[in-house]
């Protein structure tokens, strides 16, 4: 059974020893945040700051829970699950029952039955989140926190945004950040692709919103998931919970709200009313700069008893988000496998934000299989956002990075195997891409040919004379080179008037970018014109902020390397279309280009004198 409430998902982590109580007041600004940042880094436990101080120096009356998720342990709890995959089989069996056993031992069908039942949910009259009323409704008076130096503001990061299809009333939950603009004035980021902005869009008239907060874990979870147009996330939270799940209508407008949320704030939003949004520490590890976005004027908030706040953050990884995002992988799998059959496995790496970068294992039985599998899940849901996706045989370990160079280095033959799809859909986050909502993409084909593909029986090409990382490392420009493969080699350098890991850049600098371009192509040049580098297959570049030789340093490029990569602009072959090189440079803003640089978004870093305070706390534990 699911837990109902937040509560008890909190109590039961403070008796698995995975919670920290912090009795002492700790600002909602930076402090909160820096505590969340460091657990999560860690493997540490969720944390509840009891006494959250606002901005004015004065204390919410609403505990403040962050890292509830920041382990695959503490999530496959909050689902109650020993594994996430179980969520999936148990949809794929609702999607496609075994109607020939059902009517030889009718009985056996009961439990689908009562699954198939759990899902409606079940209307209240009044909910546990309307036990009281705030009198002047102020959304400053929430342990909101404010995360990174250059966030706009206090943002909710994990609301439940309700919306309903002013046409048809069917009710749409999702998780968009919600800026702060004062005590009823909240900032709507819902991007294009979201049901939230198609329902502002066909609205007329003031469309009612409510954001929720807290809740079951169950609700939690439903409204970040990927579900089918005909699965609401009511429906889906009361298969993760094992029971109806109990809505109740609010106050002030007719939307329908998990009643057992700790806080519902309600309003409303004007179609076309916006206010500029941002800058926002995001979930690919910088800043998504500032943008116009709805605004919801607040007219009402409520709140359970003894309510608490959940919030999390998102940076450079890994964060609290990843966990969740690698249940949502493996808990949808057995469903994906249901609608794309040649699927085998699949992961979205942390590192690399999900939607930058996909591995799918595909079953082999034709030529290019695999790449018509990975072409399909191109169009699944979410993952229309993904920049790179790579496809591997059936028999490859999908979660084994390690695994992966191995098959880049001896599989990909280029350019046969690497196939680019020029102007196709990009999350609104993607700052790397050159115009908004739009990238290339590129498929890798790391599969063995099969019998009947012209490249079947081709042998793998010879790799590189370790000597070469060496005589790379003494070109000019090149601060580090350290070979991943034999036909791999990664190269750091220093870009004149680039862009630091701390700041944004918004302003073009042409004279800049030229010198960027002409030094990574000098680069690349020097490297392949070296002795031994014929076979030199893939070249990637990146800033010095990667240190090659340091623990972790793969992580951190796998990171680099999706996260500030264009595949129209930063792609490069040499003469013969034999070898590529990969730029991930921060780039800096350009016009000139056929593909443009738009931004050159900041790294998400803490304060380090909130750094420093915070890290002596979690040494001294004397909170």
């Amino acid at each position: 059974m699911g837990w109902r409430k937040l509560s008890r998902y909190i109590h039961s982590l403070e008796g698995a020893g995975e919670l920290i109580r912090v009795a002492d007041p700790v600002d909602v600004e930076y402090e909160a945040g820096c505590f969340a940042d460091r657990l999560v880094k860690r493997g540490g436990g969720a944390i509840l700051f009891e006494q959250p101080r606002l901005p004015d120096g004065s204390i919410s009356e609403f505990p403040l829970a962050m890292n509830l998720f920041g382990t695959r342990n503490r999530t496959n709890l909050a689902l109650g699950v020993e594994s996430p995959d179980e969520i999936g089989n148990r949809m794929v069996a609702l999607m496609k029952p075994d109607i020939g056993g059902i009517l030889k031992a009718p009985w056996t069908g009961l439990g689908l039955a009562m699954e198939g039942i759990s899902m409606a949910p079940r209307r209240a009259r009044r909910g546990a989140c309307q036990q009281v009323v705030m009198d002047d409704p102020d959304v400053t008076r929430l342990p909101i926190p404010k995360t990174w130096p250059e966030d706009g503001g206090r943002y909710m990061t994990l609301p439940l945004v309700v919306t309903a299809d002013p046409e048809t009333g069917v009710h749409n939950m999702g998780m968009y950040r919600s800026q702060v603009f004062g005590p009823k004035e909240v900032g709507l980021h819902w991007q294009a692709h979201k049901h939230g902005a198609e329902h502002a869009d066909s609205s007329t008239g003031k469309m009612p919103v409510a954001i929720c907060l807290g809740g079951p874990p169950e609700v939690m979870f439903s409204a970040i998931s990927p579900l089918p147009d005909n699965l609401s996330e009511y429906e889906f939270a009361g298969l993760l919970g094992g029971g109806r799940l109990k809505i109740t209508k609010c106050l002030t407008n007719d939307l329908w709200v998990p009643a057992e949320c700790d806080v519902v704030i309600e309003g409303y939003m004007i179609p076309g009313e916006t206010r500029m949004e941002g800058p926002f520490g995001d979930h690919f590890g910088h800043y998504s700069l500032p943008d116009l976005y709805p605004v919801m004027h607040v007219e009402a908030i409520t709140h359970r008893k003894n309510a608490m706040v959940p919030m999390t953050i998102v940076g450079v990884p890994p964060m609290e988000d990843g966990y969740l995002g690698e249940a949502i992988g493996d808990a949808f799998l057995p469903v994906l496998k249901f609608q794309h059959r040649d699927v085998v496995d699949l992961f979205l790496p942390l590192e690399t934000g999900f939607h930058n970068l996909a591995i799918v294992s595909s079953k082999q039985r034709y030529p290019r299989q695999g790449r018509k599998t990975a072409l399909g899940l191109l169009g699944a849901g979410q993952m229309m956002f993904l920049k790179v996706i790579i496809a591997v045989d059936d028999d490859h370990p999908v979660k084994d990075l390690e695994c992966l160079l191995d098959v880049l280095d001896v599989r990909v033959s280029i350019p046969d195997d690497l196939v680019i799809l020029p102007g196709m859909v990009a999350d609104s986050l993607a700052h790397a891409s050159p115009w908004e909502n739009v990238h290339d993409k590129l498929l890798i084909d790391a599969t063995r040919p099969v019998a009947g593909d012209r490249l079947h029986g081709t042998a793998t090409p010879p790799g590189c004379p370790e000597a070469l990382e060496i005589s790379a490392s003494g070109i000019d420009g090149v601060e580090q080179a350290r070979f991943l493969r034999s036909s791999m080699l990664v190269v750091t350098t220093e870009i004149e008037g680039g862009p630091k890991p701390e700041e944004s850049v918004e302003e073009v600098n042409e004279l800049g970018a030229k010198r960027q371009r002409e030094k990574i192509a000098r680069i690349c040049n020097e490297i392949w014109d070296l002795e031994g580098s014929k076979n030199l297959r893939w070249l990637f570049i990146t800033d010095t902020d990667a240190d090659l030789y340091e623990e972790g340093w793969k992580r951190r490029l796998l990171w680099q390397l999706f996260c500030r990569f264009d595949v129209g602009r930063d792609f490069h072959f040499d003469d013969q279309r034999k070898r590529v090189a990969w730029d991930a440079t921060a780039p800096i803003p350009s016009t000139e280009r056929m593909l443009p640089v738009r931004r050159g978004p900041g790294v998400t870093l803490l304060d380090t004198e909130v750094l420093s305070r915070v890290d002596s706390w979690l040494e001294d534990g004397g909170f």
